[in-house]
């Protein structure tokens, strides 16, 4: 009897399931991971130049790698840039944007509205910012309006960092509403 009885216990115990041997594959993720990074939620940054801030970043996702804490993918983006006084000058909001390592350029892409000091405003799907050149760019369509309410739009941006000059590079367009007005009364000087 005690043979049958260990006889019975042993089968019992192959047959159990968490005792068998399972020939499936140990799931995995679709994702490689190539270097270890961070994922930060609500973060904000602060760039200074010296005792001068710069800009501020707010996001509600932003993932960076640990070895370069310059390189970022940032969602949604706003970013507030200072004057050297420290005021507001620039607003600029978007869906997403990256950094370069050392924070030499920015992109950002999808619903980018800049706000300016003087009220400035562009749009456009995509643009960036080089530091070396102060300059920011794009190669897709950019819609610019002034306080005075008039808009031009162009394909391709060549501008300084302030707005205070840009360029369009193709396919020109625009509307001044009372233009006439404006430059009869003075109000819009033509050199």
């Amino acid at each position: 009897m005690n043979k049958s009885i260990f006889s019975l216990l042993f089968t019992g115990m192959v047959l159990l399931p968490g005792c068998t041997s399972k020939k499936e594959p140990l799931p995995v993720t679709a994702e490689t991971v190539t270097a270890p990074y961070e994922e930060l939620g609500k973060t904000t940054l602060y760039f200074y130049e010296g005792k001068n801030k710069r800009w501020k970043l707010n996001a509600e996702y932003m993932k960076k790698p640990l070895s370069d804490t310059g390189l970022m993918l940032v969602t949604p983006v706003r970013l507030t840039l200072y004057d050297t006084l420290g005021r507001p000058r620039t607003i600029v909001l978007s869906d997403s944007g990256t950094t370069t390592p050392a924070l030499q350029s920015f992109t950002v892409w999808g619903n980018v509205y800049i706000r300016n000091q003087d009220s400035l405003i562009v749009r456009t799907p995509k643009l960036w910012w080089v530091k070396s050149r102060r300059k920011v760019e794009s190669d897709t369509f950019v819609q610019v309006e002034t306080i005075k309410g008039d808009i031009l739009r162009g394909k391709g941006l060549d501008a300084v960092e302030d707005f205070s000059h840009f360029t369009f590079k193709s396919q020109v367009s625009g509307s001044f509403p009372d233009f006439k007005r404006r430059v009869e009364a003075n109000e819009d000087k033509i050199y």
